[in-house]
Order: structure tokens, then sequence, then C-alpha cells
């Protein structure tokens, strides 16, 4: 049963307080807060995940308290879901452990229309080694550490008559590791990142030129390993002929700082070219300098949307010859997306924006959908790494059926060692409401990390389950699920069945 609240809220605990500060005290909001309640039976026959002739069978016990708040007001919106996870026995060591996972987001207005502050916060726990499958902190021999990240970012957009709109931003960001001992911490420093973001576009004042200036500058501070800054600048200006010609011209500077056996392509860049628009259906555009490029936008329908650049940059980040696209499909049943980027990252950016827990607003009523193991990470390391992407997503909906299938595959390149990691992955989802309050469940996945010189690992996962409403308070599931890793290493060999039993309770 939800809880609504109008006004003011009474006190759930210091912590929720403490996240709660960048809310408008001034401004009554509507209060939701859902209290539930998760239990669940995990038997194992390979708790630690050792090789075969080595297995252990187990039993796990889990009781999860959670509560999920949500406050919403004309000027600002907060999401908190917080999970206590208490297991008995994980791992097998006959313990009691509790591990915490946290969700935050707030978004407020403190001036409309001007000055904007949103705060974001996250408690979750990563596989410090390769061996252990998922976060689920059920089985495994305990490689994990506690990832708590935290991050405020205040914006300001400033309006200066009908001439120039401008956007001012910055972000603090904080991301830390807990582990129990030195030999136990992720390959990740303790990292505290700054940033700024400047932007100015020209207003309505200016009809046959329109101009930009924008500035991005981001500093990583890390407790051990090396510091890693990324900075650009940029000017374009573009002059319309007509309404289907304009001419551009860009320039600006690039300054970037990490460790690279290649080192950094830093320094001023210049484009210059032209862009077609013979409707709005299409355009194409192209640009000649020091960082050319080419892009051809065509949608020649209201569901079909696709983008596609080829870049030859020799200054700046992601430089050399690459290329993006970006394709969306919809029709009445289905939902198509293929995309392909070209990024230069680091593992403490992926985690600042890794969604711990998914906050719906609005949970289907049988919400005890299965654990998806989050195999597409990198391993962790302190340096900068450049990855390819694909990614491949389509879904399915009928009337009691819900299919969907998704693909990826990355190229990563660590710029200190030089090694490259090739992670290609395809997972499946078949959920069947065969009942009014019962539905079945599929979800196979196959994922490969190939490091090169035949050090390859296949994971398997394949998972099948039952979920059934008991009462509107009350919903259950029973799942089986089968892993198995083959790997090169002999010690990363493999098998885990699992039998779980559920119980879901909303207050």
């Amino acid at each position: 049963m939800s809880r609504h609240f109008n006004g003011t809220v009474p006190r759930v605990s210091l912590a929720g307080l403490l996240l709660c500060v960048t809310c408008q005290p001034s401004h009554a909001g509507n209060w939701t807060l859902r209290p539930y309640i998760q239990f669940q039976e995990i038997y194992s026959d390979n708790i630690k995940l050792a090789q075969k002739g080595n297995e252990t069978a187990a039993f796990v016990t889990e009781a999860t308290p959670s509560i999920f708040v949500v406050r919403q007001s004309g000027r600002s919106n907060l999401n908190l879901n917080y999970r206590m996870q208490n297991l008995y026995n994980a791992s097998g060591d006959n313990e009691a452990t509790t591990f915490n996972q946290l969700q935050f987001n707030s978004y407020n207005t403190l001036i409309p229309n001007r000055f904007f502050l949103n705060a974001n916060s996250s408690v979750s726990q990563q596989n410090i080694s390769n061996t252990q499958v998922a976060n689920d902190n059920i089985s495994g021999s305990g490689n994990r550490a506690n990832v708590n990240t935290f991050s405020l970012s205040p914006n300001w957009t400033p309006h200066f008559g009908n001439y120039a709109n401008g956007s001012i931003g910055a972000n603090f960001d904080t991301l830390t590791t807990d582990t129990i001992a030195a030999s136990d911490r992720a390959g990740i420093s303790d990292t505290v990142n700054l940033g700024e973001q400047l932007q100015l576009n020209s207003g309505t004042a200016f009809k046959r030129v329109s101009w930009n200036l924008s500035f991005n500058n981001r500093e990583n501070y890390r407790a051990s390993g090396n510091d890693v800054s990324f900075q650009n600048s940029n000017a374009t200006v573009r002059t319309y002929l007509n309404k289907q010609f304009n001419v551009f011209a860009q320039g600006g500077y690039s300054e970037n700082s990490f460790q690279s056996l290649t080192g950094s392509n830093n320094g001023f860049f210049y484009t210059a070219g032209v862009q077609w628009m013979p409707s709005q259906r299409y355009s194409l555009e192209a640009g000649y300098g020091n960082n050319a490029h080419v892009t051809l936008n065509i949608s020649p329908m209201q569901r079909l949307t696709w983008v596609t650049t080829f870049r030859d940059n020799k200054i700046g980040l992601n430089s050399g010859q690459t290329w993006q696209t970006a394709l969306n499909y919809r029709t009445q049943r289905t939902t198509w997306s293929l995309s392909h980027n070209n990024d230069t990252t680091t593992v403490q950016t992926l985690l600042l924006q890794q969604r711990v827990i998914t906050i719906d607003i609005n949970p289907d009523p049988l919400i005890t959908q299965p654990v998806q193991f989050p195999f597409f990470f990198p391993t962790q390391t302190d340096q900068v790494i450049l990855t390819k992407t694909w990614d491949f997503s389509v879904s399915f909906v009928t009337g009691k059926s819900n299919i969907a299938v998704s693909a990826f595959n990355q190229d990563r390149s660590f710029q200190v060692t030089g090694n490259h990691e090739k992670v290609t992955g395809i997972n499946g989802r078949w959920n069947w409401q065969f009942a009014p309050k019962t539905s079945a469940y599929i979800n196979p996945g196959w994922q490969q990390i190939d490091r090169g010189l035949s050090q390859k690992d296949n994971r398997y996962d394949f998972a099948l389950g039952l979920n059934r409403s008991i009462t509107n308070r009350l919903n259950g599931r029973l799942e089986f699920r089968h892993l198995n890793q083959s790997s090169a290493v002999t010690t990363n060999n493999y098998e885990e069945n699992r039998a779980t039993a559920s119980l879901f309770l909303r207050f």
C-alpha cells in the first residue's frame, strides 16, 4: 500500500533527511513512500563458483527491507530507492552479512527558467574478480568492493534578450571504494571530479546567421594513480544562403592530459563546410579541415530516424577515422534500435553513470523480475579507455507476451598498457502472462571476453521462472538458473545451478 503525504513528511532517517536538502522547503509537494521487503531462500550447487570436482552446495537466506520515496512538486522531483540486503551463509561462509544499495536522484528548480540544482548518489557492490559472475552478493569467493558515488550539478541559464541564450554549469562528483583489506582493493582509485560547462547560442535577433560558443572542462583527481583531464573549446558560425543550403565554419582548441602510449592529440582544430536540407526529413552535411566529417540524417517517416556521421579528426579525443550511427524505428508492437559509438572514458565515469536500482514510480504488480547479471563492464583499471561500441535491441509486445533481444560488441583499448579487450554478448527475455495473476519468463544470455593470445572467457546464463501475484500486496517467484563459464584460465572454469524461492511484500 502506498502512503501519500501533502506538505511535510515525517522523519524516515537521518540519511534520508540529509539527501533531501536539495528539495524546496518553501513549496509543498506530494510525497509517496512505499516500504517493501523481499524474502528469498536460495540453493546453489556451487556456492563458491569452484572448478569441477571442488563444488560446495549451500542454502542462502535473504531478507531485504527496502523503501521507495518519491517527491513531486512544481519545482522539484526526488527519487530515492534504498535496500538493505541481509544474507545468511552467502558464499557458504555460515555468517550473517549486510549490504546496502542506494539509488538517489534529485532535480530542483531554484529560480524558474534560470537556476537549477541536480544531485545524485548511489551505493553498490562491484566485482573485482573475473571469477565472480554477478553483483548479487550470493555466490563467489567474496571478491567484491562497495562503490559509493555522489554528484552535485548546479546550472544557470541566462538570457540576453533576443541576442543570446546561455548555459553555465558545474559538476562536483566523488567516487570511493570500501574494502575489507588492502589486498581486496578494487583496481581503481578513489576519485574527485570537477567539471565546468559553458554554452552560448545566438538568439532570434540573428536571422540569416547563427553562432555557438562552448567550453567543457573535466578534471579527475585520484587518490592514487595519475590524474586525468579533458578540455575542449569550440566556436561555430553558420550562414543560411536559402532554405536548403547553409555554410559553416568551426574552430577550437583541445587540451587533454592522461597517460597514454601514443600521447594526446592536443592543439587547434578547424572545419569548414556546407549543409544541404532538401526537406525536414533529410539533410547532408560535409566539413573539411584538420577535423573533417560527413553527417547524413534521414527520417523518411515519423517512426524512423537514422543519423550517421563519419569523422577524420587529427585533433582531440577519438582522433583518427571513426564513425557513429543511431537508428530508431517503431511500429505499433515493436521497437528497434541500432547504434555505434566511439568514446574516451574512465571506469570512474562509467560507475558514476550506472543505474544501481531501477526506479519506477508505478511498478508493475508482478514486480519480482529476475536479476540481470551486468556482464557488460570493463576491467577495473585507472587507465583511460578508448571504446568502440555496437548496440542492437528489438522488443515485441502482444496482449500477453513481451519479447526482447539485445546484443552488443565493444572493443576496449587501454591507454597505458596498450592491451585490447573485446566483449561480445547477446541477451534475451520472454515474459508471458498466461493467467490474470501469473506469468512465466525465460532469460537466456551469453558473453565472450577476448583478451587476445587465445585468452577467452565464455559465459552462459539461462533463467526460467514463474511469477505469481498472491494478493494485492504479496508476490511470489520461483526460479531456476544455470550458469557456465569456460575460460583459458583454468581456475575461472565453473558451473552453477541455482534454485530460488522469493516472496515480495509491499506495505
